[in-house]
């Protein structure tokens, strides 16, 4: 494998807290000049949102690619459902057996950042990917795309389909999903420009990727709002539960739903015509990134410096950007025109 490697012109270490205090260890220099290791000797932990989500089956379909390819033991560990608590359960799991990095898709980025920050002072590279963690405890984020262009994406659609007038609400995941909200920021930034001021957003609510709660937040918010004219849900477990919540009440002719959708479960919506269209990327493509870029975060061959360069496989060579944030591409729409094409290539789950 080759990789463009960018040495370091320092590495800092800062003190942590305590466990129990604030994150203030950074995740970036846990390993001292000389610590690098290869991936074929390591045990790689990720550690998604949930285990049960086809989505994220799908980046483990993605992962075990990467892994094939490089070497390494993967482990691939999380909640059957969304909880926090068990996430850090994982998270403390790991850093104990001394993983050589963990990558986690933090339900809650400040409430799993002390454990992370412990797990670094162990040794372990700390990872993000899917969403970002609270900053100072993680070394590298792998993010889908840029939060404007996943947020502008989604809002274009809605706003098309709602001819640019009429009341908009939106469903989304956890309050503490720090990459959704600022997906709502781009949203509200957009929808604040005079092409969009027919349009008024009366509400945002949170569903926490729960099925039954975000039906119910689907049906309040239809049965309060009379003339409500859009849902956007950002989340495919809000879609779906938008949907069928505009179905069962029989507002389907009023009401458009729209947001993030996953194809490989959702490809329904679009061919039966219920969805417009939605947003969304290749998960499979985004394990395979992570594995590769915590492959050369874990040999040395980046540290997280803007301007960076990795060899990522059949995604070719990718740069780090500020911050540390490794952009994997821009947002794809899927429509009834695309979605059956995808499927296989992005959305399969082998595993």
């Amino acid at each position: 494998m080759t990789r463009t490697k960018t040495i370091a012109t320092s590495v800092v270490v800062l003190l942590a807290a305590s466990l129990a205090g604030c994150a203030s260890t950074p995740a970036t220099g846990d390993a001292a000049e000389g610590s690098e290791k290869s991936i074929k000797d390591c045990t790689v932990t990720m550690i998604p949102k949930s285990t049960d989500n086809p989505y994220f089956a799908a980046v483990h379909t993605g992962f075990i690619q990467a892994q094939e390819e490089l070497g390494g033991k993967l482990e691939y560990v999380g909640p059957a459902a969304g909880e926090v608590t068990a996430q850090i359960q994982r998270i403390q799991s790991a850093g104990q057996q001394k993983s050589c990095a963990i990558g986690v898709a933090a339900l809650d980025p400040t409430a799993v950042a002390p454990s992370l920050d412990a797990a670094a002072k162990l040794g372990t590279k700390v990872v993000a990917w899917d969403g970002d963690i609270a900053e100072g405890s993680r070394g590298i984020f792998v993010n889908m795309a840029t939060a404007t262009s996943l947020g502008e994406s989604q809002f274009e659609i809605l706003a098309k389909a709602m001819d640019n007038s009429g009341e908009w609400a939106i469903i989304s995941s956890q309050s503490t999903a720090d990459s959704k909200n600022l997906w709502i920021t781009a949203m509200e930034d957009m929808a604040a420009g005079d092409e969009y001021s027919g349009m008024e957003l009366v509400k945002t609510t949170f569903g926490d990727d729960d099925s039954k709660k975000s039906y119910d937040l689907a049906v309040s918010l239809i049965r309060a709002y009379p003339e409500l004219k859009g849902i956007m849900a950002p989340t495919p477990v809000a879609l779906e539960a938008a949907i069928k919540a505009v179905y069962d009440l029989g507002v389907e002719k009023q009401i458009v739903v729209t947001g993030l959708g996953n194809p490989g479960n959702d490809a329904e919506l679009l061919t039966s015509g219920k969805v417009p269209a939605y947003v969304l990327w290749s998960p499979v493509d985004l394990g395979y990134l992570t594995y590769y870029a915590t492959a050369a975060y874990i040999e040395g061959d980046i540290t997280g410096a803007e301007g960076e360069t990795f060899d990522a496989g059949r995604l070719g060579e990718k740069t780090i950007g500020a911050n540390g944030e490794i952009i994997m591409g821009d947002p794809v729409v899927y429509t009834a025109d695309n979605v059956e094409a995808a499927i296989d290539k992005d959305f399969k789950a082998t595993n």
